[in-house]
């Protein structure tokens, strides 16, 4: 009996912490260990700060060379020194996940790799304004959960190319950079540790990473390598499923006939929309106009392919707000057109209204916001969270930090109120008689 107990504990372990770790990597699956797009470019890392002592030398080595790295922080440290993660961001540095405490992946279970992997991510969105893209996990172990961390969570898995041994004892300031330089070619992806307190670490190891750094750092400039962030290494791609779920939105779009609205010189707005009979309690919109079951009206429908577009540059609190200011800019500009479409329209239509989670200040665009029946709250819930992990660049991760304020509200305007704010184009004065004549 208890060599079959053991025998089933050994394929167990097998199956959940030794054969992901393999795959991983040996057969790196699902892991980015080299460039995709190199061209002498080489990518350097670093694991296990911030750390006080060794993290504000990392940075100035690196700036003193020119030079941008990727900090795989731990989030327990990240909420420690904050101003060491701030600094790295305003330097141009990545800021990625090495998880939140330094456990050892093959002891966790599923709900602790969540725990690990999300309350990292909180801390570092915290102090960044952003979710991290990118994860490594401690030691570069796995287990069946972390090896398919990227479907689960949206960030893309990063080991390296070779290890420089810089956190063993015998380590020297000459071992690592012979380590290093002996074996570095076009896409590399170097990782040094700027902490020895972790387990594993040699007390004082980081001192002599920090003596062979400018060393590496110059002869890698003199055989003409760019050192480079992983985002220029590997740029960011969409996941499958985020793929898979635009072609979703797209062909669900079409069936349901909605009209991509254009501009005159055929670039498309930020607006969808079609024509349809209101079937829900009579409304009373803020503009004076009174929707009863059975009116002509138009569902809108954001763009999500130019709403992409449009936030794609975002990164950080004051990028996040160039893109606000983005959005809403073409929002107006799209509501011209929308404007012009139900004036034109021939079945008269009433007014325009749409469910959205992108609502705020949406009152002071003529809008009358509405809460959602009941019994539409949570699909309607479920279907933004989608559209949103879908087309946001960070996906699930930010869905996932921000569940909570997903809240969808229909809005609402009359169709005289929106010709009246946006119909400013040529020939408005004789659209505006034929509705008044309608």
């Amino acid at each position: 009996m208890w060599e079959k107990v053991l025998k089933g504990l050994t394929y167990s372990i097998g199956l959940y912490a030794l054969l992901p770790t393999a795959l991983a990597r040996f057969c790196h699956l699902g892991v980015i260990w080299r460039g995709t797009r190199a061209g002498g470019r080489v990518a350097i890392t670093f694991d296990d700060g911030p750390d006080p002592r060794y993290t504000p030398v990392v940075l100035d080595i690196l700036k003193q060379h020119n030079v941008r790295a990727c900090f795989f922080v731990l989030g327990e440290k990240a909420r420690a020194y904050p101003e060491l993660v701030l600094r790295m961001k305003r330097e141009g540095h990545e800021v990625a996940s090495h998880g939140f405490r330094h456990h050892i992946p093959w002891l966790l279970g599923p709900r602790g790799i969540i725990r690990e992997v999300r309350e990292a991510s909180r801390v570092i969105e915290e102090i960044t304004g952003s979710p991290p893209r990118l994860y490594r996990p401690p030691w570069g172990l796995f287990n069946l959960f972390s090896l398919l961390h990227s479907l689960l969570f949206g960030q893309q898995v990063v080991l390296w190319s070779f290890l420089s041994w810089d956190w063993s004892r015998r380590c020297t300031p000459e071992s690592i950079a012979r380590k290093v330089l002996s074996r570095v070619h076009d896409g590399s992806i170097l990782v040094f540790h700027d902490s020895d307190d972790t387990p594993g670490a040699a007390r004082g190891a980081s001192a002599k990473m920090l003596r062979a750094l400018p060393v590496i750092l110059s002869e890698l400039e003199k055989r003409g390598f760019k050192v480079t962030t992983l985002a220029e290494l590997n740029p960011p791609r969409e996941s499958w499923w985020q793929r898979l779920g635009q072609r979703l939105d797209h062909l669900i779009t079409r069936l349901l006939k909605f009209q991509h609205l254009h501009y005159r010189d055929g670039h498309p707005t930020l607006l969808s929309v079609r024509l349809r009979r209101y079937r829900g309690r009579a409304l009373m919109l803020n503009d004076g106009t009174c929707i009863r079951p059975g009116d002509a009206i138009g569902e809108i429908h954001f763009h999500n392919g130019v709403l992409k577009e449009l936030v794609a540059a975002r990164d950080g609190p004051a990028q996040a707000g160039f893109a606000a200011l983005r959005v809403l800019k073409e929002l107006k500009r799209s509501l011209g057109e929308l404007a012009r479409w139900a004036a034109t329209h021939q079945e008269g239509v009433k007014a325009v209204m749409g469910i959205t989670v992108l609502h705020r200040g949406a009152e002071r665009l003529g809008f009358t916001l509405c809460e959602l029946p009941s019994w539409l709250k949570i699909p309607a819930r479920l279907y933004q969270g989608w559209l949103l992990a879908a087309y946001h660049p960070q996906g699930l991760p930010r869905v996932r930090l921000h569940h909570r304020k997903i809240v969808p509200r229909m809005v609402a305007m009359g169709t005289r109120e929106l010709i009246r704010r946006y119909l400013t184009s040529e020939g408005v004065n004789g659209l505006k008689e034929k509705i008044k004549e309608g």
